[in-house]
């Protein structure tokens, strides 16, 4: 569920500088900006932002429209995308309900678009809202548990909403195995529900001729609205057979194959040299990797915050992996010099790989692991494998650490550590066996066996906060994925 809440909050999170400017018209003070680190406050901003949204507005239009598509479903500076996304894709009603899709955008792999359906009279807004003529349509097709916990918990279903995937894969001369499709609600109006919708294919298609179709699925596919798929972001592509360093932790080697790269996704195949190596931290290095930029800087997979699938063929010992890209760092792949896989440099015009230069290669390293309600890691241990500035002060019991032109001050024993210089709260949900629910706690800074220890969130990108440094720590798996390792992280660089 913890999860679950931080992919459904990173969608809903819009870029700072718009939180400000709407709340500051509706007369809402703005949070602090360390604040809005904490995932309740978080929550709380958005249905703050979405309730400034409607009376500003005054329309029945999506909140994610008024946001813009981009905002909804990426971070940082999107308006080089803006050329991308489609609008006036139209709508489509019969006598009780229409459903409009507001927004869309493409990427050659997945298709982000948030849409909209508007009871048209007292009844079907009643029905809209509370769930009913979605959760009676599950319940023709997956049962009464399923549809009596929609209209509990006032949620969408598997079939809200219905596309034509199948047709779009093959129209674009592929064999249709798989994909997926998800969304998350977002706030609607007094006669609406919105939501979210995120339309992944199992490979690469680029340009296609046949539009994508989505439909409500209580509305039926007669009341579908098209999203031209025939336009798509630029994009570079790469087909390879060099071999490298894929994994730095089990020393496997592998065969790049292919691998195609936009500004919101990245996408690579490989074949294992040999059976791919499952002993610990084998999935680390799953979807790895570092943009080498024309002006000379790196960035990594972990700065990116990508999220990512990975298709497994172990017979064939042939691996795909599909990495969104949810940080966008740039809108024009011509600003990327070459991708850096484990110990090789792959130029993107196509020259000869190389090996990669030390510093170029970030590989993965171990931290000590501890538990107070939360993930702890060493800080100074940290800072030793990043490369990282680390200073301690004996007097004062306070420790700074800077890394990527941020600073952190943390003091033993306290909560709050300066950021910059600008207060952050160290909190978390701790679960309670009393009352069987998470409870928001302060996590101080603590010292273990004469080493200063602190949440591994404050650092890395994969918490239900985001890490200020843009790492990733991550959890080792022992025994092919069983278990994890109850000593060790490992971090990402």
């Amino acid at each position: 569920m913890r999860k679950e809440y931080k992919q459904m909050m990173d969608q809903l999170s819009p870029r700072e500088e718009l939180v400000e400017q709407v709340l500051a018209q509706a007369g809402a003070p703005a949070e602090p900006r360390q604040k809005r680190r904490r995932p309740m406050h978080k929550k709380k901003l958005i249905l703050a932002l979405a309730a400034a949204l409607v009376v500003l507005t005054g329309s029945a239009m999506a909140v994610g429209s008024q946001l813009g598509l981009l905002n909804v479903f990426f971070q940082g500076d999107t308006s080089g995308l803006e050329p991308y996304v489609q609008t006036d894709l139209g709508s489509a009603e019969n006598e009780n309900f229409r459903f409009t899709v507001n927004s869309a955008y493409y990427d050659g792999m997945t298709v982000y678009a948030t849409v909209t359906v508007e009871g048209l009279n007292e009844q079907a807004v009643e029905d809209l809202k509370s769930n009913r003529s979605d959760a009676e349509f599950h319940r023709e097709l997956w049962g009464d548990a399923l549809a009596d916990n929609m209209l509990e918990k006032g949620i969408s279903g598997p079939d809200t909403i219905e596309s034509n995937q199948g047709k779009v894969t093959e129209a674009a001369g592929y064999e249709y195995t798989g994909g997926s499709m998800g969304g998350k609600d977002l706030p609607g109006t007094g006669t609406s529900r919105s939501r979210t919708v995120k339309v992944n294919f199992d490979q690469w298609l680029g340009p296609v001729d046949t539009p994508l179709e989505l439909w409500v699925g209580f509305m039926g596919r007669e009341y579908s609205v098209k999203i031209p798929l025939d336009t798509v972001v630029g994009s570079a592509h790469l087909e390879t057979d060099q071999e490298f360093l894929f994994n730095p932790i089990t020393d496997q080697r592998a065969i790049l194959t292919e691998v195609t790269l936009t500004p919101t996704q990245l996408c690579y195949e490989i074949e294992t040299v040999g059976r791919m190596k499952q002993e610990t931290g084998w999935d680390a290095m799953n979807g790895r990797f570092i943009l080498k930029m024309k002006d000379g800087s790196l960035i990594t997979s972990e700065q990116l915050d990508i999220i990512g699938d990975t298709h497994y063929d172990w017979e064939n010992n042939r691996f795909s992996f599909q990495e969104k890209i949810r940080s966008v760092e740039f809108s024009d792949v011509g600003e990327v010099e070459s991708i850096i896989f484990g110990d090789t440099v792959f130029p993107l015009d196509g020259s000869e790989p190389a090996l990669a230069e030390e510093d170029e290669r970030l590989y993965p390293f171990y931290v000590p692991k501890y538990r107070y309600g939360w993930f702890y890691t060493d800080v100074e241990a940290l800072c030793r494998g990043l490369g990282a500035e680390y200073t301690w002060d004996a007097d004062t019991q306070t420790a700074t650490a800077a890394y990527r032109d941020v600073t952190i001050q943390m003091t033993v024993g306290s909560s709050q550590v300066l950021v910059n210089g600008e207060p952050m709260e160290l909190t978390g949900s701790v679960w309670n066996e009393e009352l069987q629910d998470g409870v928001e706690t302060p996590l101080p800074i603590r010292m273990e066996n004469g080493a200063l220890i602190a949440p591994t969130y404050l650092f890395s990108n994969g918490s239900t906060t985001g890490g200020v440094w843009g790492i990733g720590i991550s959890h080792l798996h022992l025994n092919g994925g069983m278990e994890q390792d109850p000593d060790r992280l490992v971090v990402l660089p």
